[in-house]
């Protein structure tokens, strides 16, 4: 499969710095479209209404609007160092509409990207805006870094696997950025022998089709013990030599991820490599 449109979310103007390069890369190798999307999160309600203040309301606006401007200038001068078409797009001012005005802006494209946010640099509005970016956008989102960039169809990719929706669309989106004959690992994470074998006869039937597709596939079981699958993934990830993670994302509900914590929210925080979530 060959991306046609692609989007780059942007959440800060140091990120857009090397994430607009890398995703106009990627765009020429698909000769494909970018769209550029500034998300930002409403101001926060403490203490009473700052969206009615007078003073911080106006404050806020402006600094929006530079911050846009930063932005679009650096995507566009990736847009013409490439040769790559595009368009940048940025909240009109909407108090109501910021907040779904990233995951609207996303929503038609064949990938999102997205840079890996740090967890501790204070941005938890933008952990939430990613979050929801990957939950809602129903579109696969590569989440990536400047020392763990993609700029090119990945050569060895692992893959979660599991019997769940999101898993099942991973493995088909993750085709989007796999180079011809690429190695594909297909890895269980199991809990039990019990549940390994749920998802054998899965997994044979995805081999086979990623054979036909003539990708070199290896099955690979690891048992998840008192460390978390997360983990598991990322450990089998580097121990292969793979240049990308493919998983599921959120397949629990909120509550269960907030009090079990999930492999989403730890590959998002510690994965060294690209990770393709799908939901």
């Amino acid at each position: 499969m060959i991306p046609r449109t692609l989007a780059a979310a942007f959440l800060d103007t140091d990120e857009a710095r090397w994430l607009a390069p890398m995703a106009a890369a990627l765009c020429r190798r698909f000769e494909a479209h970018l769209i550029g999307a500034h998300g930002v999160e409403p101001l926060p309600l403490l203490g009473g209404d700052l969206a009615s203040d007078p003073i911080v309301y106006p404050e806020f606006v402006d600094w929006q609007r530079k911050e846009a401007a930063a932005i679009r200038e650096t995507f566009e001068h990736a847009l013409k160092a490439d040769d790559v078409q595009g368009e940048f797009r940025s909240p009109s001012g909407a108090r109501d509409a910021l907040i779904d005005f990233l995951v609207d802006s996303c929503r038609a494209a064949d990938l999102v990207l997205s840079a890996q946010v740090p967890t501790h640099a204070g941005r938890a509005a933008d952990l939430r805006m990613q979050e929801q970016l990957i939950r809602q956008a129903g579109r696969p989102v590569l989440v990536v870094s400047e020392a763990a960039q993609l700029d090119k169809p990945a050569q060895h990719i692992l893959v979660g696997v599991s019997c769940s929706r999101e898993a099942m669309r991973a493995v088909h989106d993750m085709l989007y950025l796999a180079a011809h004959g690429a190695r594909i690992d297909l890895l269980s994470v199991s809990p039990s022998e019990g549940e390994r074998e749920a998802v054998d006869d899965l997994r044979d039937d995805l081999a086979a089709a990623l054979d036909r597709r003539g990708f070199d596939v290896t099955l690979l079981d690891r048992m998840k013990t008192t460390s978390e699958a997360g983990d598991a993934l990322l450990h089998t990830a580097r121990e292969r030599g793979a240049e990308m993670i493919a998983v599921g994302a959120y397949g629990h509900s909120r509550l269960y991820d907030f009090v079990i914590g999930a492999v989403t929210t730890r590959l998002l925080e510690k994965s060294h490599l690209p990770v393709l979530f799908s939901k």
